[in-house]
């Protein structure tokens, strides 16, 4: 049997899977990001991980690995990396672990590779032009058309956290909507209250009118940026990612409530859809190139001859 290793490199945690033939996932399991000399620490994390699952597992044909950070999916280079990643950048995962193992590798941007496993397997199958935005410690975007990701001349499209800089705050789009924003605003505001996103989305569908106020103002920060993504291109949807996604309805209401404040009256056909696959998404995508171009030539040649 055929099967294919997935790695989803966060600021936190490194998630991993095994995929199979079918691509279903038959293994999966985290461990914490490790902290400082990123350049070094995260491929000794990544060599660990490979290093278990050929171990544990017969007939792994290849590593995909989804990453923070910006990434030129075609030489696996880390191009940008942000502050919870010093020396990170410059990184080159792709010939790192291809030369240790002797794999094809793929690697590609954390929220790139969710659009992607959003795509095949999640909230926007069928779907070939739509925006993926993830809310979670920072923002991140992508964008999916015409049957690939686009990424730009320099493989920044979507780096959509960055953008709205408010010069009276001294604020950017992800310092005032990312779900860190959120909790550093109820850490302000709400000095009684203890636990985290969940807690505080638990205590606002109960009534809380404190809770219920904050997330109102957060999801207005929220759509503001979604409507400057509806203007500049017109997705047929945006799913909205992260753990947050798991609000459903309850966010999504709320920021479709403020997006009709910053756009013209009817203007918008963008539909808003929570992300499907959870914290899967990532894997899958980062698995996504493997199934699609070489299981799809596998089929071919095995065709071809017979």
């Amino acid at each position: 049997m055929k099967r294919f290793i997935a790695i989803d490199i966060g600021g936190t945690a490194i998630k991993f899977a095994v995929l199979d033939d079918k691509a279903a996932i038959v293994f999966h399991h985290s461990v914490a990001t490790p902290k400082g000399q990123a350049d070094i620490r995260i491929p000794e994390a990544v060599y660990s991980i490979i290093d278990r699952m050929l171990v544990l597992f017969e007939g792994i044909r290849g590593v995909g690995i989804s990453t923070a950070g910006v990434v030129d999916p075609a030489s696996g280079e880390i191009l940008y990396a942000g502050e919870t990643m010093p020396s990170y950048a410059g990184t080159n995962l792709k010939q790192l672990v291809e030369r240790r193992y002797s794999l094809p590798v793929f690697v590609e941007n954390d929220v790139n590779a969710a659009a992607l496993g959003e795509h095949w397997k999640g909230a926007a199958q069928g779907c070939d032009h739509f925006f993926c935005v993830a809310l979670g410690t920072g923002i991140g975007g992508a964008l999916f058309s015409v049957g690939r990701l686009v990424t730009g001349h320099s493989n920044r499209v979507g780096e959509i956290g960055h953008a709205l800089y408010d010069k009276m705050t001294g604020t950017t789009y992800e310092q005032r909507a990312s779900m860190s924003a959120l909790m550093k605003q109820a850490a302000r505001e709400l000095p009684s209250f203890e636990g985290g996103g969940s807690e505080l989305f638990e205590l606002a569908r109960a009534g809380d009118e404190a809770c219920l106020g904050l997330i109102d103002r957060w999801t207005e920060q929220i759509a503001r940026g979604l409507a400057e993504i509806v203007l500049t291109v017109d997705p047929s949807i945006i799913v909205i990612g992260g753990a947050v996604s798991e609000q459903k309805d309850f966010l999504l209401d709320r920021i479709n409530a403020h997006m009709n404040e910053y756009l013209p009256s009817g203007f918008s056909k963008t539909e808003l859809r929570a992300a499907a696959l959870g914290n899967r998404a990532a894997l899958l995508g980062a698995a996504y190139p493997y199934y699609i171009e070489h299981l799809e030539r596998d089929h071919h040649d095995n065709r071809t001859c017979s």
